[in-house]
C-alpha cells in the first residue's frame, strides 16, 4: 500500500488537469490557504480545511489505501483534483507540520465501501456490469454510413483537382467548407480534418499564390485521396466478409475510429512489465483541427522501438481534459497498450509504477541508438506510406554535431552525416542545438526524420540528446 510519502513535485504535476490549476495550487500554497493540516498515523491519508472567499473551509484530502490515489474536496470544481488537492500536496512536499489525527468519519465510511467492493470482486461476485457484447449490426450500419461520407469526400477530391487548386476562389472555399462540415455527420473526422486542412491551404493559396504551398495541397490531396482508396478497400472487405468489428489495422483510427483499451488488449496489442522512458515532450497547437495535443516521444528499454503517447485537447473541451506533461522518470508499466502500425506506434497504459532514471538507464538508451543509414532505410519505407505522420521519429549515434559557413547544421557518425533542419512542431530545437553543441562528445540524438522537398532530400529536426548521464530536451 502506498502512502504520501510518494508524493513528489512530478507526481503532482502528473496529477494536474492543467497548469492553470497547477498555477492556481501554488499560490493557494504559498499564501497559507489550510490552517488545519493533517495527516493519518500510517501516511496513508492527508487531509486539511482550506480557507478562501466562503465563510466555510473546504475540506480537502488525498487518500492513497487504494490502488490508485482518490482525490476528494468539498468545493465545486468539476476539476479532480482540484487546486486544493494540490495545494494540500504542495504544502506536504514544502515539509510543512501535519497533525496526525483520527480519519474523519465520512472518509473511513467511503473506504469501507471501497474495502468491500474489492472484497466481492476478490470472492468472485461482480459488482460491476458485464460488458456488453458488440453490436455486429451497428457497426455494420456505421461502415456504411462512413462508405456513403467517403464517395462525398472523393467527389471533393475530384472537384477540387479537376477544377484547378489555383483556381479557387472565396466562394468556392465556402462551398467546400460547407461539404467539409456534412462530413462530420458520416463519422470520419480524420477525412473531414485533411478537408479543412485542404480548404485553409487553398484559401492561403488564393491570397498569396506560392510554390511550397502548392506543393503542400497536392501532399494533403494524395493522403485524402489515399485514405479514401484505402478506406473503401476496406469497408468493402468488412461488410462483404461480416467481420464488421475493429481490427489490427491503422485504418480503423484513420476513419475515425478511438480504441478502447479493452480492444487493444483483445487484440493481443500490449506488452507486460514494459520499462519505458520519455525522451522528448511537446505541446503542439493545431489551429485547423482546434485541438491541443501533448506528444511525447518514449523509448521501450527491452525491444529498443520509439513509441509515443498523445494526448488530444480540443479547444471546446479543455477545461475537463488532464493535460499531460514531461516525464523525467522511467516507468514500468504493468500493460502497455499498443495501438496498429509499425514506426512510432502510440501508446496508452492505466497503471505504472516509476522511479528516477539512473544512469544504467541511460547506458541502455545508447544501446538501443542505430546508425544514421539504418535509420533512414527504415524512414523511407515507412514514408512511402501515404498514410503515415510526416516524419519518423528516430534514436541515431552522433560523433559530434558541425556547422557549415551559412550556419546549417550537420550531424556526424563516423563516415555519415545528415542535415539538421526544424520541423513546425519543435521550433528552436536546431538553435537550443548549437548552444550546446560544443560540449558534446558524442551520445544519440532523438529527432524527426523527414524527407525535405525543397532540399530532395532527408532531413533531422533533433528533439533531444541522450548522454551517458542525462537527457538534454531542445
Amino acid at each position: 500500500m502506498a502512502d504520501a510519502r510518494i508524493i513528489t513535485d512530478e507526481f503532482i504535476s502528473s496529477n494536474a488537469v492543467n497548469s492553470s490549476a497547477l498555477s492556481n495550487a501554488k499560490k493557494v500554497s504559498n499564501s497559507g490557504g489550510f490552517r488545519k493540516l493533517c495527516k493519518s498515523a500510517d501516511e496513508t491519508l492527508i487531509f486539511g480545511d482550506c480557507y478562501g472567499s466562503g465563510s466555510k473551509p473546504y475540506n480537502a484530502s488525498v487518500d492513497f489505501s487504494g490502488d490508485t490515489p482518490v482525490f476528494r474536496c468539498s468545493c465545486p470544481s468539476r476539476q479532480i483534483p482540484c487546486k486544493h488537492c494540490l495545494a494540500l500536496m504542495y504544502d506536504w512536499t514544502a515539509g510543512k507540520d501535519f497533525a496526525v489525527e483520527e480519519i474523519p468519519e465520512d472518509i473511513a465510511r467511503k473506504r469501507e465501501k471501497i474495502e468491500k467492493r474489492a472484497e466481492k470482486a476478490a470472492s468472485g461476485e461482480s459488482t460491476e456490469k458485464a460488458p456488453s457484447k458488440p453490436n455486429k449490426s451497428a457497426a455494420a450500419k456505421k461502415l456504411q454510413k462512413q462508405r456513403e461520407g467517403l464517395d462525398l469526400a472523393g467527389s471533393f477530391v475530384h472537384d477540387l483537382l479537376a477544377n484547378g487548386i489555383g483556381s479557387v476562389n472565396k466562394a468556392a472555399c465556402s462551398q467546400y467548407s460547407t461539404l467539409a462540415k456534412q462530413l462530420g455527420d458520416y463519422y470520419l473526422p480524420e477525412p473531414q480534418a485533411i478537408m479543412n486542412e485542404i480548404i485553409g491551404a487553398v484559401s492561403k493559396l488564393s491570397e498569396n499564390p506560392d510554390d511550397s504551398e502548392a506543393n503542400n495541397i497536392i501532399a494533403l490531396c494524395v493522403r485524402l485521396g489515399s485514405t479514401i482508396k484505402k478506406s473503401r478497400a476496406y469497408i468493402d472487405q468488412k461488410l462483404e466478409s461480416g467481420e464488421v468489428l475493429p481490427e489490427d489495422s491503422i485504418l480503423y483510427e484513420e476513419m475515425g475510429g478511438i480504441w478502447k483499451l479493452s480492444q487493444l488488449k483483445e487484440l493481443g496489442l500490449f506488452r507486460e512489465n514494459a520499462e519505458i522512458l520519455q525522451l522528448s515532450f511537446t505541446r503542439i497547437d493545431n489551429e485547423l483541427r482546434k485541438e491541443f495535443v501533448d506528444e511525447g516521444y518514449w523509448i521501450d528499454l527491452a525491444a529498443g522501438d520509439i513509441l509515443r503517447t498523445e494526448n488530444i485537447r480540443p479547444y471546446k473541451a479543455v477545461k475537463y481534459i488532464k493535460t499531460d506533461d514531461a516525464k523525467f522518470d522511467l516507468y514500468t508499466v504493468k500493460e502497455l497498450c499498443i495501438y496498429p502500425g509499425t514506426i512510432n506506434r502510440r501508446i496508452r497504459w492505466e497503471e505504472a509504477e516509476s522511479r528516477p532514471a539512473e544512469t544504467k538507464d541511460f547506458a541502455q538508451v545508447l544501446s538501443k541508438a542505430e546508425s544514421i543509414s539504418s535509420a533512414v532505410k527504415n524512414a523511407k519505407n515507412e514514408l512511402k506510406n501515404t498514410l503515415s505522420r510526416p516524419y519518423a521519429a528516430v534514436l541515431i549515434n552522433f560523433d559530434s554535431i558541425e556547422y557549415t559557413g551559412d550556419g546549417h547544421g550537420v550531424v556526424k557518425c563516423g563516415d555519415e552525416t545528415i542535415a539538421l533542419r526544424e520541423f513546425n512542431d519543435y521550433p528552436g530545437s536546431c538553435s537550443a542545438l548549437r548552444l550546446i553543441s560544443g560540449v558534446l562528445s558524442g551520445g544519440a540524438l532523438l529527432g524527426g526524420l523527414f524527407y525535405d522537398a525543397q532540399q530532395h532530400s532527408f532531413s533531422f529536426s533533433p528533439f533531444s540528446v541522450v548522454t551517458e548521464n542525462e537527457i538534454i530536451r531542445l
